[in-house]
């Protein structure tokens, strides 16, 4: 057992198959800084360069190809974004058909145990999945190709019925106790209820659904994207228009007491759909929770665990009104993905926690070994390891937007301009009861756009 013990020591400091040695010792938030600042200053092919390129062993190659999707998106180049992310949707239909996949995920949890959690291999969670296929749909839309990224919409929606299924059950006592020694986030998590719920998906599938002509299918997800966010004034009234529309009395009756009248569509105007991003994600940041862990002959020593979280500050938008002609429209969010990343932190805490203290007590065993079987040489070099490679886990899909915002409104048909803010002029054309989508994202000194007719 002395020997395993030294040589698995041996073995993770000189690096291992899943995590780099830079990676072992220096978080992934950190790393990822200087390619949010080159985002931000506008230089998405220094942003490109920067992001690392590991291979399908490393424990972030997942992450790495929904980093390089989502520049190649800002990068205006979509088939390069489409072929990252599809490898992405591909390996996790695989892990979750592979059976063997427990073998892997047990040695990689092994891995953690003498390492970090950045050890193990990196899931998207449901609220990036999601984001996943809406840029893959919104590809597609670029392209006119309306079929196939209705396709990618309903795989973003399906992500989320599934995440509700899984997580049933999920505020267990375990988390309860974890979070009582958490840093809180409330201001990050507002009022959502769970960590993957986007109105944002819900909108933009029934956006296509309008489009294909498919009213019943759009109505149905309008209404889930308005109990999501309620307040929405632009959702109000798409569903008071589409339960009109669609011969819905009775639930036509309840939202009108609800939101008043609907806005009228002449048969010479059309409507321009305005969809915002903006900002970065927030990154995670280290945070110390100490605990009590006891040693074979039951003294308490108390020990500092390496735990992620988020600074509960919450965004605030920039832009919060954009102009189209003379007439001045307020942004009305659709989600704000901080409070998904951080309520997904959130319910992780029981799990990670748990893990923690099985870390310690194992690096305290190996310790314990060393110093027995090197004396003082063997148990400073342990001490060391043991210090260093401490890190939280801050691990997230860092180059999405914070928030995305809406806007809809009925224009004569014919030819319109877009301000925003000190941002150029957009032209933009609408077409008789047709639908012009406007997609933007700002970050900091980056602006881009996309119009199209749908």
């Amino acid at each position: 057992m002395r020997h395993i013990l030294i040589f698995s020591f041996c073995f993770i400091v000189s690096g291992c198959s899943t995590i780099g040695f830079n990676d072992l010792f220096n978080d992934y938030a950190t790393n990822t800084t200087p390619v949010r600042q080159a985002i931000s200053n506008n230089n998405i092919e220094n942003a490109r360069t920067l992001i690392k390129t590991n291979s399908k062993a490393h424990s972030n190659y997942l992450l790495n190809q929904l980093e390089q999707g989502r520049i190649a998106d800002l990068a205006n180049n979509p088939d390069s974004s489409q072929t990252y992310f599809e490898t992405v949707y591909q390996q996790m239909q695989a892990k979750r058909q592979a059976a063997k996949i427990q073998v892997s995920a047990g040695l990689e949890q092994s891995n953690a145990l003498l390492t970090n959690d950045s050890a193990i291999g990196y899931i998207p969670p449901a609220y990036e999945m999601s984001m996943l296929h809406s840029y893959k749909a919104l590809n597609y839309v670029y392209k006119r190709d309306i079929e196939s990224a209705l396709v990618e919409i309903r795989r973003a929606n399906k992500v989320q019925v599934d995440a509700l299924l899984d997580n049933q059950s999920e505020f267990d006592n375990a988390v309860a106790q974890a979070q009582q020694h958490y840093p809180g986030m409330d201001n990050l998590t507002r009022s959502v209820k769970n960590g993957f719920q986007n109105a944002y998906t819900f909108y933009l599938s029934g956006l296509l659904y309008e489009t294909a002509k498919q009213g019943d299918d759009a109505y149905i997800d309008y209404k889930k994207a308005l109990e999501i966010q309620p307040n929405n004034q632009y959702l109000q009234q798409d569903i008071l228009r589409l339960a009109k529309q669609q011969g819905f009395a009775d639930d036509y009756k309840q939202f009108k007491r609800q939101f008043g009248e609907v806005n009228t569509i002449d048969k010479n105007q059309g409507e321009v759909v305005i969809l915002f991003e903006q900002g970065l994600i927030p990154k995670q940041h280290e945070f110390k929770l100490r605990l009590p862990i006891y040693t074979s002959q039951g003294d308490a020593r108390f020990y500092s665990l390496a735990m992620p979280v988020y600074i509960n500050n919450a965004y605030s938008s920039a832009v919060n009104n954009i102009k189209v002609n003379n007439q001045v429209l307020a942004l009305s969010p659709l989600v704000h993905l901080e409070a998904l990343a951080a309520k997904t932190l959130e319910q992780q805490v029981a799990g990670r926690v748990s893990r923690q203290i099985l870390r310690l007590v194992a690096k305290e065993k190996m310790r314990a070994e060393l110093a027995r079987s090197a004396g003082d040489v063997g148990n400073i070099l342990a001490n060391l390891y043991n210090l260093a490679s401490e890190q939280a886990d801050t691990r997230s899909w860092l180059t999405l937007p914070n928030q995305i915002s809406l806007a809809r409104s009925a224009v004569k048909a014919g030819e319109h301009t877009l301000n925003v803010g000190s941002q150029p002029p957009i032209n933009f054309t609408v077409s008789k009861q047709g639908l012009t989508l406007i997609y933007l994202t700002s970050v900091n000194n980056y602006f881009n756009s996309h119009v199209v007719q749908l």
